[in-house]
């Protein structure tokens, strides 16, 4: 049944989603021709478009903790391509984007209008750039969002961070703040063992798809490694805490047993 049922919802999904997403390009490409305010998009694209996202996605949110207004590198570990989706709805964010999600027509062009920073991590350059862009961002008071592992993964706890945002960070001065995310079902990671298209079906095929995010103490620190360090340590055991309340203490015993649990894995666009 769940052959028939899944992907019948995923399209059904699908179809709610493009159409929310067109109508909010629309508005984002006339507001910016008209008044240019980054912030005003960043709150509409975390309002309207991202709330109603996860309304007809059928994601279901649990926050733990209060995430900060202003001025902070929000530093997350990445699980599934709709992490973004699920942080934007949360907190007002400027995130850190791969290059590639800005050159999609009209999307990428909505992406600039509600504030973004791209970045090409094959060139040496672009990641300069990037650096540079996330202290300015942070400067002007945007929170800053950035997933340090890169890519999605099924891997338990977290891969490993990669150091350049705790580099800006910590030579700034610039408040980190770590934060938790984990879906309840693993089968929602994203692991990179089938295709994206297989992915969304197993995402929105379902009827609900329970997360939870977890805002940690902020950090700071003029040493981007203990930056680096505390924020990993932190999320690591939040991430061990979620996983024992959902499958028991014994839960690692368990994942140990059953290593190939039904996910697929690919790299996402943020």
């Amino acid at each position: 049944m769940k052959k028939i049922v899944y992907p019948l919802r995923a399209i059904f999904r699908l179809t709610g989603l493009f159409g929310l997403t067109f109508i909010y390009l629309i508005w984002v490409l006339i507001r910016n021709a008209i008044s240019g305010s980054v912030e005003e998009g960043m709150r509409f694209r975390k309002e309207v478009w991202a709330k109603h996202m996860m309304k007809i996605g059928g994601i279901r949110l649990t926050r733990v903790g209060t995430p900060p207004e202003h001025g902070h590198l929000f530093v997350v570990n990445h699980r599934s391509s709709i992490d973004p989706l699920i942080n934007l709805a949360d907190a007002l964010l400027f995130p850190v984007a791969k290059v590639e999600f800005g050159r999609w027509p009209v999307i990428g062009q909505g992406a600039w209008a509600t504030g973004i920073v791209f970045v090409d991590r094959s060139s040496l350059a672009s990641r300069s750039k990037t650096r540079i862009a996330i202290a300015e961002a942070l400067r002007k008071g945007y929170n800053v969002l950035i997933y340090p592992e890169g890519k999605t993964s099924n891997q338990y706890p977290t891969q490993l961070f990669k150091k350049g945002s705790f580099e800006v960070a910590a030579e700034f001065n610039f408040p980190v703040q770590p934060v938790a995310l984990e879906f309840k079902d693993r089968s929602d990671n994203w692991d990179h063992t089938c295709n994206f298209i297989q992915h969304f079906i197993r995402h929105f095929g379902k009827p609900v798809s329970e997360i939870e995010l977890r805002y940690g103490p902020v950090l700071r620190s003029a040493h981007y490694h203990i930056l680096l360090e505390k924020s990993q340590s932190w999320i690591n055991a939040q991430i061990e805490l979620m996983r024992s309340n959902w499958d028991g203490p014994r839960w690692k015993n368990h994942q140990n047993s059953q290593q190939k649990v039904q996910v697929c894995q690919g790299k996402s666009l943020i």
